[in-house]
């Protein structure tokens, strides 16, 4: 009998240790994944040598290699309020100062903080991403440039985000109006462009910013357009409050009663959401990213626990400004903990499902991504665990999500294109873009001062001279 001839493919990553998420969570000691035409043949132990023909090899002994991470909720340029939420009342410095800035950043601006947000997230090893935030446009192109994977909206809304902190909720038909309209036409220019990597939704932005005919609108938008929907819901107790007072409702009874809710919807956040919210989740089939960071610093923490308990969709988000996923798997199980007085609230398998497989769940792209098989699109990154803080290192989910850092990805791959080697992304410039956020920086200093930041330290202020 004739040897069999080795199988021709474009790419061969090679691990000491592959983590597949797939079923029963296994830990692949010696594996390896092979692609070819974008597309996952082998996931799974290393076959004899002369196996596979390969055009590149990259890996080796000394890498992790697992499934690309997954971003269920994100605002890539929201990187300009970096520290100006942080230690300050829940709320406040959103409503007082954010909201009251966000309207004089020019598009400019927002590209140049796209591009490099989307270099923070490919450098984390973040492959897919879902954004709501402005100016998506600029967004997408660096994200076609990056390489990257991702579901885009425009933030609509209606009421004056700058006039919230006075307690204005003055809905404006035109305001909203002129935000669809320029998210329609985000959706209908950029929908399955980059080869399919960029899709739309329609991002209303929250319970409280939009009025019920902007909200059946943007439903009906949709539908049209066959994309989803994305919004923050039960996010904080302004809007739970003034949900109530005008609705008489939880803000998910009322997204389930304007006939918005649906399979096709991502909710972020439901920090406030009551039994009747998540039972209007439940029933509607809508699905919910989880952002761990951002909560214990609000001080409070969504009931994640009986959220998955009810079968809701659930998967990890970062939400704004900390753009790094393996932060968040450790706050959401360090939390979970605590908050349960037990320590097997969630473990370290079950955090890295939820920030891959569990986020491409929520997105609707679980039959394409978020773990390594054969069929799937190859959307990985590789770890080098050659590093101090890493050694020695046994191989568990423990040793993975408990102890790497974002700085420790060093090759993304995403449609079988290898987009960063050694950590650089390859199509994108982070030292351009971090010198053309620099040249900003005294610009979006004063405007924050301005508003009264409470953050905002540099030349001829008390503390520096």
């Amino acid at each position: 009998m004739e040897p069999e001839q080795p199988r021709e493919i474009d790419l061969l990553v090679r691990a000491g240790f592959l983590y597949p998420v797939t079923g029963g969570l296994p830990v692949v000691p010696d594996g390896e994944v092979a692609v070819r035409g974008g597309r996952i043949l082998h996931a799974g132990p290393r076959l004899p040598d002369g196996s596979w023909k390969p055009a590149r090899t990259i890996g080796g002994g000394g890498m992790a290699v697992l499934p690309g991470f997954v971003n269920a909720h994100c605002h890539t340029a929201s990187i300009v309020f970096r520290s100006q939420t942080d230690d300050h009342p829940p709320g406040a410095s959103l409503i007082n100062v954010a909201f009251r800035m966000e309207k004089d950043i020019p598009d400019t601006d927002w590209a140049l903080l796209a591009e490099a947000g989307c270099a923070d997230m490919l450098m984390a090893g973040v492959t897919t991403l879902n954004d709501l935030w402005y100016a998506p446009w600029h967004l997408a192109a660096s994200v076609e440039r990056a390489g990257l994977r991702a579901q885009i909206a425009h933030k609509v809304f209606d009421v004056r985000l700058e006039a919230l902190y006075s307690g204005d909720w003055t809905h404006h038909p035109e305001i909203g109006a002129e935000r669809l309209r320029d998210g329609v036409d985000f959706a209908e220019r950029w929908h399955g462009k980059a080869d399919g990597r960029i899709t739309a939704r329609i991002g209303t932005h929250a319970t409280d910013t939009c009025a019920p005919e902007l909200i059946r609108e943007g439903r009906a938008e949709a539908t049209r357009l066959g994309i989803g929907m994305h919004i923050h819901a039960a996010q904080s107790p302004n809007e739970l409050a003034h949900i109530r007072e005008v609705h008489g409702t939880g803000p998910l009874e009322y997204l389930r009663d304007l006939g918005m809710l649906a399979p096709d919807v991502v909710v972020a956040h439901l920090s406030g959401a009551s039994d009747a919210d998540l039972d209007a989740v439940r029933e509607t089939g809508a699905r919910y990213a989880h952002c761990p960071t951002i909560y214990p610093r609000r001080g409070r923490y969504p009931r994640l626990k009986e959220i998955m308990a009810r079968g809701i969709p659930t998967g990890f988000g970062t939400d704004w400004m900390l753009n790094d996923p393996w932060e968040g798997m450790r706050t959401a199980i360090n939390t979970m903990r605590v908050l349960h007085q037990d320590a097997h609230a969630m473990s370290c398998a079950q955090a890295l499902w939820l920030h891959t497989m569990g986020a491409a769940t929520v997105l609707g792209l679980d039959a394409e991504i978020g773990s390594l098989e054969p069929g799937k699109k190859a959307d990985l990154i590789v770890v080098d665990l050659n590093r101090p803080h890493l050694q020695p290192y046994y191989g568990g989910h423990e040793a993975l999500v408990y102890y790497a850092r974002a700085s420790d990805v060093v090759t993304s791959v995403v449609d079988g294109r290898v987009v960063m080697e050694a950590g650089r992304p390859l199509h994108l410039d982070p030292d351009a873009a971090l010198a053309a956020l620099a040249a900003r920086v005294p610009h979006w200093r004063r405007g924050l001062e301005r508003l009264g930041s409470r953050a905002v330290f540099g030349p001829g202020c008390v503390c520096c001279g």
